[in-house]
């Protein structure tokens, strides 16, 4: 076993975990990291699958409590035909999350299905990106603490989710554009989160079930690597373990912040990185 190679894939597992559930785009550093370093990592189909589940793995395990609520609620209101003011309002909440990722569910599937490359350009574009995701921040900073409402209405949902649609440029992070979105509408700051972090569970249930059906159809796409070299498997299975330990404990930072309402570092950190990024692509261009 290569230490180096160990540390690679710890570090990677790190920036996928920890950044999935805070305002910084994850992929976009991922990439940024991968072309500063001119390291290789064997970051292919399988590689992705799996970091990308620890994330999900902590994320359903951290908010469990929310999701059987709302599971539970559910089967009673729709199975059981019980009236419940709370039960409607928890079926209320799941149509919204539905609501909510149909948009982004369409272009990702475009996405995927054209798989667009932004070559030479794509540093730029992280730093574009993260500038974004930065001006976001700002203008929703005086928004953390303003309101107070809980109530993720349909209209809401789809506006979050029309919003949500600029996570689809590489450097934009999902959550703080979903985040910003729901306190534009007058939400509280923790619903708005809460509710950001609960529609990434089925988009990426959705964005797994495809990465699977592509190495389903395409074998090469999915094992493209020594299978005979059992340290990649550990490689693998380290940067998922990784992953699933960042999410957790980063979930749990989020929200200790959300409730003190101070976003500062994260607009400070993605304008300055932003302007990094921006910088080193024009260089290099």
């Amino acid at each position: 076993m290569n230490i180096i190679e160990f540390i690679k894939y710890i570090f990677y597992g790190i920036i996928q975990g920890v950044l999935e559930v805070l305002p910084i785009s994850s992929s976009g550093h991922v990439a940024f990291f991968q072309h500063l370093t001119t390291e290789d990592i064997n970051n292919g189909l399988f590689f992705l699958i799996l970091v990308n589940l620890g994330s999900l793995l902590a994320i359903i395990i951290y908010m469990r409590k929310t999701i059987m609520k709302l599971m539970v609620d559910a089967y009673k209101y729709i199975i059981k035909k019980e009236e419940k003011s709370d039960y409607k309002k928890s079926v209320t909440y799941i149509k919204s999350i539905v609501i909510a990722i149909v948009p982004i569910g369409i272009v990702g599937a475009v996405f995927s299905a054209y798989n667009i490359f932004y070559g030479d350009y794509l540093l730029i574009i992280i730093g574009m990106g993260s500038l974004i995701t930065a001006t976001i921040l700002f203008l929703a900073r005086k928004r953390t603490d303003m309101f107070t409402s809980t109530r993720v209405t349909k209209k809401k949902a789809f506006y979050i989710g029309l919003v949500q649609l600029l996570a689809v440029i590489p450097g934009v992070s999902r959550l703080a554009v979903t985040t910003a979105a729901g306190t534009r509408k007058e939400l509280s700051h923790e619903t708005a989160l809460t509710f950001s972090i609960l529609i990434s569970i089925p988009i990426s249930l959705g964005a797994l079930l495809i990465s699977l059906l592509i190495g389903l159809i395409d074998s090469n796409t999915l094992i493209n690597f020594d299978t005979t070299d059992f340290s990649i498997f550990i490689y693998y299975f380290i940067a998922m373990f990784v992953s699933f330990i960042g999410t957790f404990y980063a979930l749990r930072f989020i929200y200790i912040i959300t409730r003190k309402g101070n976003l500062r570092l994260f607009f400070i950190y993605n304008l300055l990185f932003g302007l990094v990024a921006l910088f080193i692509g024009l260089y290099n261009y």
